[in-house]
């Protein structure tokens, strides 16, 4: 059975994408912008929520600057939350193995197309 999950916060992933984009480990996206690398760490778990301020000092550590613009809104994280909600438990756990079958694969092609640096190179 599946524990409850924290609702997403795309601070987290926004901050993410520009590490990974800027081929920077927490560590050095951390010097770079004068953001605690724990502090970092807890933006793209989702376990805070930072400043606009924050955002924008990690982004240009990473060379980036963030854009903002008004489009129709997208609720298709609505419709696949409800979607899973909606399986059995023997589905959701089936679901819940593909889900890890592909971010394992997404993982090790990232590794081989050389976006993820190894710890302390």
């Amino acid at each position: 059975m599946r524990t409850a999950k924290k609702p997403y916060k795309p601070e987290g992933g926004i901050v993410a994408l520009a590490r990974v984009r800027a081929k920077l480990t927490q560590r050095e996206l951390a010097e770079l912008s004068g953001v605690p690398q724990a502090t970092i760490a807890r933006i793209e778990a989702g376990s805070v929520s930072p400043k606009f301020e924050t955002i924008s000092r990690i982004l240009a550590g990473a060379g980036l600057e963030m854009r903002i613009q008004l489009a129709p809104r997208d609720d298709h994280d609505e419709v696949l939350e409800a979607r899973y909600n909606s399986l059995s438990d023997n589905e959701k756990s089936r679901a819940d193995e593909r889900h890890l079958s592909n971010v394992a694969m997404f993982q090790e092609a990232g590794k081989k197309a050389g976006l993820h640096k190894k710890r302390g190179s």
